[in-house]
């Protein structure tokens, strides 16, 4: 119900993250992190990370949230305390994944009557609730070597000397003599 508090709905999409993030934290014996202790790789930026957020309190703010653009579902959890890491990954079939896209293909062309719109909403609903309750059958759970990132350190600020913005001075690029953020570089 939090995840759903914090989504803004219920899917699929944050079943598998639901589901993941309670197998990482399981099989690590964590819980949620209130700073650093436990760290996510994400290797997506679907609706699944709302749920490792919530669920193992890993966020962009705190630094032990990170996000690999690998458009997988699956996440690495690690207990920094335990020096431990396992990987998840969602390696099972979507729950009615054809009828689903056939139906979200309708809908998204506005061929879709009241009907598929209701038969869509129960699949989504039906494929929610079998992620969560047969995680074994969608996930493949594995130890892996636990690489800890760094923890969150504050950086200096200085003003970039195109636009003015404030910019972490490890991210600020020379262009000639002047110090640059990232936008203005490719700008220039």
């Amino acid at each position: 119900e939090e995840c759903i508090r914090f989504h803004r709905h219920s899917c699929p999409g944050l079943a598998i993250g639901y589901a993941a993030s309670r197998k990482g934290a399981e099989v690590l014996n964590v819980g949620p992190s209130q700073d650093e202790e436990v760290v996510a790789i994400v290797e997506n930026d679907s609706c699944a990370v709302d749920a490792v957020q919530v669920i193992l309190g890993c966020t962009f703010g705190k630094g032990n949230l990170i996000f690999r653009d690998w458009g997988k579902q699956v996440f690495t959890f690690m207990d920094r305390s335990a020096g431990h890491a396992v990987r998840v990954s969602f390696t099972g079939e979507m729950p009615y994944r054809e009828e689903r896209h056939e139906l979200r293909e309708k809908i998204r062309t506005g061929q879709a009557d009241k009907e598929d719109l209701a038969r869509w909403e129960a699949l989504k609903e039906k494929a929610t609730v079998e992620i969560i309750s047969s995680p074994d059958r969608f996930f493949t759970v594995q130890e892996v070597p636990c690489d800890l990132p760094p923890k969150a350190s504050i950086v200096e600020t200085r003003p970039c000397e195109v636009c003015g913005e404030l910019v972490m001075i490890d991210r600020l690029a020379e262009r000639g003599r002047r110090k640059v953020c990232r936008g203005c570089e490719r700008r220039e």
